[in-house]
């Protein structure tokens, strides 16, 4: 999946060959290419200018215009295309495929430079919000930093203990996470080098992880059918999505960063919204508790006629919804300006 530059659309690419387009203020769909792909969708992106869509699938980039019209294709790869990104600048694209190698292309002109460095094959590839910069992720267990200028490696950093599967860079370029096999999520300071949080929590492979718009979130999706919800100021978890019924294979920030979307192996896409209350019960619990012990919030009392319990129930969901707003507001001025843990 991805997000148009535009932030209308939301572009999903399946396992028999199809992309569909989605518009995502409705989620109603807008248009469908049924055999974009020649075999299942790995990868989705869209240029800035919003005047081509590129479907990684099989050992081909397929290149459509907005009307579905095929423009060009790519066979430069030889084997399975596993991850693509555009640069912001939409001069480049970096695609992955199942060797060691992966590719810079300039996007209208079609010329190809591989990438070599990794010592096992390459699953993943990320450019920098500012382009200069690209992350690739290995079997060999390392993420290495590129320079796209001078497409050499600047920075090799390592701990991970097995296959890296997907890799995000933040919004301001200041931290690289990778996912891993091995079930955790590493997350360095690109300055330093240094590790800055190990996430461990979900019981199987990671596949895929997305930094939120602001940066200030990470999102982690797991062949344990778990979504979870990590806070970069802290490292801790915030809150894990259960309610999937297979493994996920993507995740993408809507626009705003107040939803997301996952796309799960059952072929099931979900938008998912991240309400305050998470927050709330995370950082104000015991706040929050007490201020649901007015009576307003005490079940059906002996003798209360239900008319009167229905409308207690209906003010009482509007105290609660104050409630949360109120914390929900401490929360956005003490724990994400950092003057409480």
């Amino acid at each position: 999946m991805s997000v148009s530059p535009d932030d209308r659309w939301l572009l999903a690419g399946f396992e028999n060959g199809a992309i569909r387009v989605f518009d995502i203020a409705s989620m109603e769909e807008q248009f469908e290419i049924k055999e974009a792909g020649t075999e299942a969708v790995f990868d989705i992106e869209m240029t800035p200018k919003m005047d081509v869509i590129f479907v990684a699938s099989g050992n081909r980039i397929a290149l459509y215009d907005t009307l579905g019209t095929m423009i060009n294709q790519w066979s430069h790869h030889r084997n399975t295309i596993w991850s693509m990104d555009i640069s912001p600048d939409g001069k480049w694209v970096a695609s992955t495929e199942t060797n060691r190698t992966f590719h810079l292309t300039e996007v209208y002109q079609g010329t190809a430079t591989p990438m070599r460095a990794h010592e096992d094959i390459t699953l993943a590839v990320e450019f920098s919000s500012d382009g200069k910069m690209v992350a690739s992720g290995s079997n060999d267990k390392t993420v290495l930093l590129w320079d796209v200028a001078s497409q050499e490696v600047t920075q090799t950093l390592r701990g991970i203990s097995d296959v890296i599967y997907d890799v995000s860079l933040s919004p301001n370029d200041s931290l690289v996470a990778a996912c891993s096999k091995d079930g955790t999520v590493r997350v360095w300071n690109i300055s330093d080098k240094k590790l800055k949080y190990l996430l461990d929590g979900h019981q199987d492979r990671v596949f895929e992880i997305e930094f939120s718009p602001d940066g200030k979130y990470l999102l982690s999706g797991s062949a344990d059918m778990g979504i979870k919800l990590w806070d970069m100021r802290t490292g801790e978890q915030l809150y894990a999505y259960l309610e999937n019924e297979s493994s996920i294979a993507d995740l993408v920030f809507l626009p705003g960063g107040s939803a997301f979307a996952s796309a799960g192996m059952d072929g099931n896409l979900t938008v998912w919204g991240i309400d305050p209350e998470i927050f709330v019960m995370k950082y104000f619990s015991e706040e929050y508790d007490e201020a649901l012990e007015d009576p307003v919030f005490e079940p059906r009392r002996k003798g209360e006629r239900r008319s009167d319990f229905k409308e207690r129930k209906m003010r009482a969901k509007g105290e609660k919804e104050k409630i949360i707003e109120g914390l929900f507001e401490r929360y956005k001025e003490e724990v994400e300006g950092g003057l409480c843990d």
